[in-house]
């Protein structure tokens, strides 16, 4: 009795052993295949995120290959740019180098014909006083005068016990106006040949005769004399003198003499410039 109660204990004892075994062993098979799943669940991840990856690289690749295209073709516009520019600025430079020399040669010509302007200003002004000088030496050549003694009316002058100056005060002409009617002084304003000529009229007086004398710087030169009774007498002379310039040529009254003059101007003195010398 005992020995049958104790055997279906024993293998109860076995069953729930055996049970037992076989439950862990399906745990363990069962925690291996969730293992097992598990890591062919990451396997699967990492050959999907490693073809993502590959995707994305290719996708980066193509899109710098593409990149890199697009420098090329601006880097070629780019060296084409570079070049045309190269080449315009070469033109640039030669086109500056040819108005470089260019104004050079302006300059140049520009030096030449202000020096030519300052010749043609030297000659113009050298001729201006040629001209000047000629204009000058024509007025100084058309030198000529006459003059009567009086001013106006009639009148005796003299006589006088020692030579006095004559002033001839009526001008009739005085071209070049070497006479002085306040002096009676005629001035040589060029040198040259002169010709005078004295006319001098009075009334005959048995004590008193007509005459005057022509004298070149003080120095006398020649007479017109004349001594009558009764009656008018007109004495007179003429002479060609070489006179300086500044040489002063005048007449004075003889002394103890009488000369008349009238409306109708009988005592004149007269001259004028042959030529130059």
């Amino acid at each position: 009795m005992k020995r049958t109660g104790i055997f279906p204990s024993l293998l109860l004892i076995c069953s729930l052993s055996a049970a037992q075994l076989q439950a862990d062993s399906d745990n363990k098979i069962i925690s291996h295949l969730k293992q097992t799943e598990s890591q062919v669940g990451e396997a699967g991840n990492l050959s999907e995120h490693q073809q993502t990856c590959t995707q994305d690289i290719n996708a980066v690749l193509r899109e710098m290959s593409a990149s890199l295209a697009g420098l090329k073709v601006e880097v070629k516009y780019l060296q084409r740019d570079n070049e045309a520019k190269a080449k315009k600025l070469e033109l640039l430079k030669q086109q500056f180098q040819a108005k470089a020399e260019e104004l050079e040669v302006l300059k140049q010509q520009h030096q030449v014909q202000a020096g030519e302007l300052i010749t043609v200003k030297a000659m113009a002004n050298i001729t201006e006083n040629q001209v000047e000088a000629l204009r000058r030496e024509g007025e100084v050549k058309r030198v000529a005068f006459s003059a009567s003694l009086l001013a106006s009316g009639s009148g005796t002058i003299g006589p006088f016990n020692a030579q006095t100056p004559l002033v001839f005060r009526h001008v009739v002409a005085n071209i070049g106006n070497a006479y002085n009617p306040q002096t009676g002084f005629f001035i040589a304003p060029v040198k040259g040949a002169y010709h005078f000529e004295v006319y001098i009229y009075g009334a005959g007086h048995p004590s008193h005769p007509t005459g005057a004398a022509l004298f070149k710087n003080g120095e006398h030169i020649f007479i017109a004399y004349h001594h009558v009774i009764n009656s008018w007498t007109n004495a007179a002379n003429g002479v060609t003198l070489l006179l300086k310039i500044g040489d002063v040529v005048f007449l004075r009254q003889w002394q103890n003499s009488r000369i008349s003059d009238s409306q109708n101007h009988h005592t004149t003195f007269s001259g004028h410039l042959l030529f130059t010398m």
